[in-house]
């Protein structure tokens, strides 16, 4: 009775090494936050369009208050008193024509990336017209090039002095599975066959 009970522990504890060892799970899809999917959407459209990241993101926390990856209760359906739509913003009546395609409200409205990617489009044009970031955001602000507050509050290069930090995870030591859980099972081995 006694070398069954040992031989089920054995087992038990093999199995259990074997499931805390072999970590062969599949991979959990994360949904990304508003937030973290903006993020993203601004460094591939700013990159694909030659947007200096700070103009890009500056215009983002000027429009919609966009404050980083981390900004947990970000709200990208913003409508202003002008009628402008989405996280950056963009007036429909323009949205179709810089697209290359017909775009109505609720997609300019609601889909992070398509507005984002009619801004930098925006953005990118302005600039090869204009040649100064200045004046490419007070175009994107009053439709003519002056440099006024918002363009000069849009070409600063401190953006991430705005971002929410991203929350502190405290370190928690892993516990020494293997060594511990391996010799134990070694001593019960080694009891099991004795006799």
């Amino acid at each position: 009775m006694k070398k069954l009970i040992y031989l089920f522990l054995a087992t038990f504890l093999s199995v259990f090494v074997y499931a805390t060892v072999n970590k062969d799970v599949t991979p959990v899809k994360t949904i990304k936050t508003n937030a973290e999917r903006m993020y993203d959407a601004i460094t591939m459209y700013a990159d694909s369009f030659n947007v200096p990241i700070n103009i890009a993101f500056n215009v983002a926390r000027i429009e919609t208050g966009y404050l980083g990856p981390h900004h947990i209760n970000y709200n990208h359906k913003q409508k202003s008193c002008a009628g402008a739509l989405g996280p950056m913003q963009i007036m429909p009546q323009y949205a179709s024509y810089f697209a290359g395609f017909p775009v109505n409200k609720t997609q300019l409205r609601d889909s992070i990336e398509l507005n984002v990617y009619i801004s930098m489009k925006i953005l990118n044009q302005h600039f090869e017209r204009y040649k100064d970031w200045a004046k490419v955001l007070g175009a994107y602000n009053t439709g003519r090039p002056i440099i006024n507050k918002y363009a000069k509050t849009g070409t600063t290069t401190n953006y991430l002095d705005f971002w929410i930090p991203a929350p502190k995870q405290e370190e928690t030591p892993l516990p020494d599975v293997i060594d511990d859980t391996t010799s134990t099972h070694i001593e019960i081995y080694k009891d099991l066959f004795k006799s």
